[in-house]
């Protein structure tokens, strides 16, 4: 495999695979976590950020508009951006734990809607390809750096019940148990590394040249009716899977 990289400015190096926004607001980002930039200091300017790293000013002022959105910096027409004095405070965020694997995060939400139901998805929940399901994307968010995406698939009618709100607070197998009673029954777990695509990347911040652990569940009901498909996707360097296994004595 050749990995290309792309020199933009002396001692700042981009990879052509991820969106350039996403690794410029990664290396500000990393700035304000740093303390390189102090609350209420002002960061230069457009012209010399652009400089310093060699990127259009429409890219870096995607990267600013994603880091305003965050609360980390504030603009001021005229008088230039500043970093935030009221930083977003993180304890404040809810807490959530996940059920099967017993570690806790933040969440953040990224996008809920319906979509055609891929060839798989639509197998297991009993329905063509390409009929309409629900699909929700999260990020899990520990020690202040993405862990994992989680999409999960249920079919329509199911998941027209179950608002974003529900999963700011609540994992997705609380909300299927104490908010729509659902009696769950068996997960079926399948384990696999694999290449992100781009989206899967940017959102967890690393390059298409590093791969992912996917972790495949299939939840059924009591009654071994399907309920949802989850696909998550692990930072590779973040997590790893343990198992033990008792070897009995014949």
């Amino acid at each position: 495999m050749v990995v290309i990289l792309i020199q933009m400015a002396p001692g700042t190096i981009f990879h052509q695979s991820v969106p350039l926004h996403h690794q410029v607001e990664r290396l500000l980002r990393g700035k304000l976590a740093s303390g390189e930039w102090e609350p209420g200091e002002q960061i230069p300017t457009e012209m010399a950020l652009v400089d310093r790293l060699g990127v259009s000013r429409t890219t870096l002022r995607e990267a600013l508009g994603t880091l305003t959105r965050d609360g980390l910096i504030v603009r001021h027409r005229r008088r230039g951006t500043f970093v935030s004095e009221r930083r977003p405070k993180e304890a404040a965020r809810p807490v959530i734990t996940n059920l099967l694997l017993g570690y806790t995060m933040h969440v953040r939400m990224v996008s809920v809607g319906t979509v055609p139901a891929p060839g798989h998805v639509g197998t297991f929940l009993g329905l063509g390809r390409g009929a309409p399901i629900r699909r929700f994307v999260r990020v899990h968010v520990v020690d202040e750096a993405p862990l994992a995406v989680v999409v999960n698939y249920l079919g329509a009618e199911l998941g027209r019940r179950i608002q974003r709100r529900d999963l700011a607070r609540r994992s997705m197998l609380e909300v299927l148990r104490d908010k729509l009673a659902i009696g769950l029954g068996r997960v079926h777990h399948q384990i696999e590394a694999r290449m992100p695509d781009e989206h899967i990347a940017s959102l967890l911040e690393i390059d298409l040249t590093q791969p992912v652990l996917l972790v495949r569940q299939r939840l059924t009901d009591r009654d071994r009716r399907p309920v949802q498909i989850a696909e998550t996707f692990y930072r590779a360097d973040r997590y790893r899977y343990e198992t033990e296994t008792a070897v009995e004595k014949a």
